[in-house]
């Protein structure tokens, strides 16, 4: 039987699950072997955030000192793109100022070049609530 703070506790894990929201891919063989994934807010909402990308080596450690360029673009012709970068992570995580300029659908495609001189490529779809975030509104 459960305690009520096991249960409290589970249940405040479970809700920080869900603020988040991660893709993760594996990357081609002769890409570097780095493994991108992609952490963001959710909903992702049109304004200013940052994306979380994680950069993992083919064992599973974390890569650091690597340069991140991520950029988005939506899936309609017409849109101009938006790019973001970051070259200081820890423990492999790289925080990545970032602006969705528009509700929509977007492929995010993120290139990241370890130190070492490896590189990687990875590509994520999502989609941006066309509401403005409430960090845009000024709120």
């Amino acid at each position: 039987m459960f305690k009520a703070t096991t249960l409290i506790a589970l249940l405040a894990a479970m809700l920080l699950l869900v603020g988040c929201n991660a893709a993760v891919a594996d990357n081609a063989p002769n890409d570097g072997g780095l493994t991108i994934a992609l952490d963001y807010p959710t909903p992702a909402a049109i304004g200013e955030t940052t994306l979380l990308v994680t950069l993992t080596d083919a064992g599973g450690a974390p890569v650091l000192d690597a340069t991140v360029n991520v950029r988005g673009d939506m899936t309609h012709a017409g849109m101009q793109p938006v790019f973001g970068e970051a070259s200081a992570g820890e423990a492999g995580v790289y925080s990545v100022p970032f602006e969705w300029t528009m509700g929509g659908d977007w492929v995010v495609t993120i290139t990241a070049e370890a130190a070492s001189g490896a590189t990687s490529e990875q590509s994520f779809d999502l989609t941006v609530d066309g509401e403005m975030s409430t960090m845009e509104m000024g709120n």
